[in-house]
């Protein structure tokens, strides 16, 4: 197959040119361009999404469930939408902090997430959230939990031919809150020394259902369950209330020493922002967002 670029405008045209050999889409192009660049990403036919129409926004499911973003939508975007801004203010200020203007501007949700970069934001709290990535190819439509879309830096359970389509988030309920913090000593465009998300379900002031995920602390956003389990039963109002978490995140997450910081120094942070995301979710006012 020779280089070069295909644009198609339907969703069959895209999939349709995405089955042959050494394909690949693109977006935004932020990430793709520069591994191209790098020499890492091989002469490859390009695939630009940009204009299938179908990869664009938010909107509500059929049955009203869950927020749907289009894969193509860029990060800018989503931080502006009415509807996300509406429904989860805290995943629209989480879209709004992504590295820098250009890069909120030409990466999209899809984009990052099929990029699967072990320190990006929204894999993170999409993961607390309980989303999952919807793929397509020629053969079939899937649905994948964000939990384990990421198998390793770079690499995800995407066959060759699939592409993601749309991101599904549930609605939050009354009875739910979430958080997102990220941890960014140096600039703020930066990739986060370390972040943590948590979404919890309480029935009057005890803790019923948790999650918690944290990232640039694994090869994937890391799944803090023994974390969350410990909060179930928990009064949000105990002087004790988050006893034992910090030690158990630290447990869970097996970060690595860089220019960001060494691996123990990580490991505590890790620990630090899991209480304090969730501290601001059990203390942010419940005037907006989530369903009621």
């Amino acid at each position: 197959m020779s280089s070069g670029f295909v644009r198609p405008r339907t969703l069959d045209e895209a999939l349709d040119a995405l089955a042959g050999e050494n394909v690949l889409p693109v977006a935004g192009g932020v990430a793709v361009g520069l591994l191209t660049n790098l020499g890492l990403v091989p002469p490859s036919r390009f695939v630009a999404i940009g204009g299938v129409s179908g990869l664009h926004g938010v909107a509500l499911g059929e049955d009203g469930a869950e927020l749907l973003l289009g894969a193509a939508t860029p990060h800018a975007r989503l931080a502006a939408d009415p509807l996300l801004t509406g429904e989860l203010p805290q995943a629209a200020g989480m879209f709004g902090r992504i590295g820098n203007i250009r890069v909120r501007n030409r990466g999209t949700v899809g984009g990052n997430l099929a990029l699967a970069e072990p320190a990006q934001d929204p894999p993170v709290l999409l993961a607390a959230l309980g989303a999952d990535v919807l793929a397509a190819s020629r053969s079939r439509h899937r649905r994948l939990p964000v939990a384990t879309f990421a198998t390793g830096p770079m690499a995800t359970v995407l066959e060759p031919g699939e592409l993601v389509t749309q991101v599904a988030i549930p609605r939050l309920g009354p009875d739910e809150r979430c958080a997102y913090l990220k941890f960014l000593p140096r600039t703020a465009d930066d990739y986060a020394t370390v972040s943590a998300a948590v979404r919890l379900r309480l029935d009057g002031d005890t803790v019923v259902e948790a999650r918690i995920f944290c990232g640039s602390v694994g090869p994937a956003p890391v799944d803090c369950a023994t974390a969350a389990d410990l909060l179930v039963g928990r009064s949000i109002t105990a002087a004790g209330r988050f006893e034992g978490i910090a030690a158990a995140v630290a447990e869970a997450v097996a970060p690595v020493t860089d220019h960001r910081g060494g691996a123990e120094y990580k490991r505590e942070m890790a620990g630090v922002f899991v209480c304090r995301a969730l501290d601001q979710a059990l203390t942010t006012p419940r005037s907006y967002g989530g369903r009621a």
